[in-house]
Order: structure tokens, then sequence, then C-alpha cells
């Protein structure tokens, strides 16, 4: 039988998720297990790695139930999974503790120690990246603190996709676009560098590291224990994988400075291929790509479409009742926009219901609210406010180079076309809305399939494998307004920056 389908793993903060392909790309079928965080103190985010696990397994016997696809057709594995936090293993590969997620706030102290010891720019230089709380070596500091046993029968810290690449394949191992993402790579030379510990005075920890694996290769494949909790077969070739914002890049087929990748969810990811790094730390993190000298430069934030799911939830439905679900209540909201006109004195929407990254004790906030406006004026501003805060990623991305000829976008927001139209006038760039559904799914997809050689390298893949489904080109009328909006809202932004640390 000719192998020509795909499954793909991606293990977000929140669900993980299953999904198969067939050769083209085309979903066949996706499957989603709800993985809550574990709340063990407050600021602590938490996962079982074996509830992980289990979901893991059970989704793949729902997916290849769903497609009614025999596990003898698959080709390859994919993986991605969400950057940073960590994972710690024995040196039989069991879980010395849970998991720490990303958002984990534990290690700000370890940080703030380290920045005032002058650290960072150190680091910096090495890595291209600063430091913060839910990037693995904070995070082995706080560890050594607080819970030393656990340190001392540690033998190997992985990322989330690597734990799963393990319980697959049974190796142990990380990869260079995740080790990138978290801090520990020489981006000079593609490779692990027990220097950036030297600059932390970590270098006792250089034992739980080792050399990483290259995206675009097998890593392994499926034991028969795995085969036998999963349903796959034993010996299916596994990807070393990808990580996650980027993998979800390469499902939009964003893969050179002609596309941006754009992706409006519980967090703002805004995204650029690149073989111009841009190395000085002044963006959320510049990632290696999957090809050499390619770079994944990437400005995101806490601060996108979940800032609105809020409002829904937390006002709107609780002054509806029950009455109303979640789906109509965003239709309504489509429609209240509707009511309002460009033109208007809309306020202004602070999207900061979880802080900034580089201001983490910001807060959203209404500004310039008037007893005349209503529902359908604070509904814009967030759909605006959003969109400007984007648009401020966007604009310090593409300092001194060229715009892109579009954005490829998706995310919550794509399901609102009053939405994408302030959007795509807002950041003054056609918006390209990708058919795929499981963006970063797709993009592990499309890296295992090159691996194990369905396609002769990423560009084809890309080509057979991402398609585009709709095209929203900016209102030259309404870019102007927000044009003139955008500036007020980063003056507004800026001037309360040094109020938010004295509340």
């Amino acid at each position: 039988m000719t192998k020509r389908h795909i499954i793909a793993f991606d293990a977000g903060g929140t669900a993980v998720k299953a999904a198969l392909y067939d050769e083209r790309g085309r979903e066949c079928a996706v499957a989603s297990a709800a993985m809550a965080p574990l709340h063990p103190a407050p600021g602590f985010l938490e996962r079982d790695p074996e509830a992980m696990w289990a979901a893991i397994c059970a989704t793949t016997r729902k997916v290849l139930h769903a497609a009614a696809v025999a596990p003898s057709s698959i080709a390859v594995v994919g993986l991605t999974g969400y950057g940073n936090g960590l994972y710690l293993v024995d040196r039989r590969g069991e879980p010395v503790r849970n998991g720490i997620l990303s958002p984990d706030q534990r290690a700000q102290g370890e940080v703030a120690r380290w920045r005032n010891a002058r650290l960072e720019d150190a680091v910096v230089s090495l890595t291209w990246h600063k430091l913060w709380a839910g990037k693995p070596l904070p995070l082995i500091a706080w560890l050594e603190s607080h819970e030393p046993e656990t340190l001392a029968r540690a033998a190997r810290a992985l990322m989330c996709k690597d734990y799963i690449r393990y319980r697959l394949t049974g190796a142990l191992a990380a990869e260079v676009s995740d080790l990138s993402s978290g801090g520990l790579i020489d981006q000079r030379t593609r490779q692990w560098t027990p220097a950036v510990l030297d600059c932390l005075g970590l270098s006792r920890y250089e034992r739980l590291f080792g050399e990483a694996l290259e995206p675009l290769t097998v890593a392994g494949a499926v034991t028969e224990k795995a085969a036998l909790e999963t349903g796959l077969l034993a010996g299916t070739p596994v990807s070393a994988g990808y990580a996650d914002g980027p993998a979800m890049a390469l499902g939009l087929g964003a893969t050179d400075e002609t596309l941006i990748s754009v992706i409006s969810g519980t967090w703002g990811l805004n995204q650029l291929a690149s073989r111009t790094p841009i190395t000085d730390g002044s963006i959320s993190a510049p990632i290696l790509g999957p090809r050499p000298g390619e770079f994944i430069l990437t400005d995101a934030g806490p601060t996108s479409a979940s800032a609105f799911e809020w409002f829904v939830d937390s006002v709107l439905a609780l002054a509806n009742g029950s009455g109303r679900d979640r789906e109509a209540l965003f239709d309504f909201c489509n429609r209240q926009v509707a009511l309002t006109r460009p033109s208007d004195a809309i306020p202004f929407f602070l999207p900061y219901l979880n802080g900034r990254l580089d201001q983490p004790e910001a807060r959203g906030s209404f500004i310039g609210l008037a007893s005349w406006h209503g529902l359908p004026e604070m509904v814009r501003a967030i759909y605006e406010g959003v969109a400007f805060e984007h648009r401020g990623h966007i604009d310090h991305l593409l300092k001194d180079r060229a715009r892109p000829l579009a954005a490829r976008f998706a995310g919550g927001a794509a399901r609102s076309r009053p939405w994408l139209e302030i959007f795509a006038a807002a950041i003054a760039l056609p918006l390209e809305i990708a058919e795929a559904h499981e963006l970063g799914a797709l993009g592990a997809a499309i890296i295992a399939a090159v691996g194990v050689g369905l396609y002769p390298d990423l560009a084809t893949a890309v080509a057979a494998m991402t398609r585009i489904r709709d095209r929203i080109d900016p209102d030259p009328v309404l870019a102007d307004i927000l044009a003139r909006r955008s500036t007020a809202f980063k003056a507004l932004r800026n001037a309360l920056n040094p109020l938010w640390s004295t509340l």
C-alpha cells in the first residue's frame, strides 16, 4: 500500500490536537482533547505529562477511526507544541515532576535578579533573546532554590513536543527551533551552546542538554509499546518536529519576506521568515527556521482576539443570561459594529487584559467613553484596539524592510468579516485567509512530509499543501482614518506606561 497520509500532533497550552492529512494537505479528520492547566499555586501553570500522553493516544485513535484510514497508510508523524516551559525526565525517561507551561510566572524573581546583576546583555549577544520567566533556564534556577531534589533526579530537559516524541520513539532529544525559542541556541551556528548557562551561573546543569535535531529530519520510529497505545503502526517514521508559532506560519504558506503571517488568537503572533535576523533582543523571539540561514522573526503578545472573547464571555454572556450561545453573541457583535461608522468618535480600547511582554503590569482599558457611546462603539473599539496592537508589532518587525505583498491571516478574528476589514485597513496590508483551520498541525505535517521524502524540499511541500480561500484588500478611506487613530492609540499606550507599575 502506498503511504500517503500524515498524522500531526499539536500540543498547545490548553488542548492537544491530532490532525490527519492526505499528501496534498487536505484535512481528513481532527480530534481534540482539552488540557486545562494545573494551578498548584498563584502564577504557577503546570501539566501532567501522563495526562498529555493519554490525550495523544485517545486523539490518535479518534482521527484514524473518523477518517477510516488504516495505520499502514500513515507515511510519517508530525509534531509541534507550545514553546518554552520545561519538562524534566530521569535516566529512564520518567518525568520527575509535572511539566511547566510557558506563561508560568514563578521565576520572575530569578529574571529580576539576573537583570539587576546586568547578566542579560551577555545572554542577548549570544542567543538574541531577552530573559523572561517562562523560559527553561529561569525555571531551572527556580527549581534549584525550591525543588533541588527534582533537579538532582533529572537527566534531561525537554520541551513539550520533545516529550511526545520520546513517548512515540523512545529516544530523548531536543530540536533546534524550540531550543532557539527557549534562548538556548547560538543562533549563528544553529547549535546548542553551554555558554548561555555560563552567562547565568548555571553551568552545572549542562548535563540536562545536548545536541539538537534539525526540523526537516526523521528522528525515530513508533515503538511497539507506543503502537499498542496509539493505534499507529510500529515502525512509522516520526519527524523531529517544529516550534508551534513558526509551524502556524508555515501552515499559512508564509516562507519569505513577501508575506507576513498574522495570527489573532489567545496570543497575537506576527511572524516574518527572513535571512536577515534581528539580533538586539528588541523583538519577542528570533527563532531558527527549518532551513539553514533562515529565521522566523516574531513579535507577539497576549493581546489579541482573546480580549474580545473575554468581553463576550464575561460581559455580554452574563448580561444576556443563558438564552444566547457564544456563537450567537459573536454574530450579535458583528451586527453591532455594522451600526457604527469609521468616522464616528469611537473610544479606544487597550487590549492588555493579560499584560504585555514588555510591561506585565499593563491592564485592559477603555479610554474616551462618553455618555452617547453604547455597545456598538465599545465592540468596534475592541476590534480596532486589537488590530492597532498587531500593527505596532508588525511595524516593529518591518522597520527598515520592504513591505510584504500581503498578510497571511488566521485566528479568531478571521470569522468576523467586519473585523477582517478593520484589520486590513489598520495594518495597511491585504489579508489572505487560509483554507486550513489547524495551522500548527498543518505546519508540522509539512515539515514531516519533507523529512520523510514525500516532497523534495520545503518550497514544493508548501506550494502543494497550503491554499488560500479569501482575500480582503484594505479600504483606502478606512485605512486613512485608522492610520490617524493608530497614532493616537500609540500615544495613549505610551502615556500610560509609567502608571501601571504604581497601581
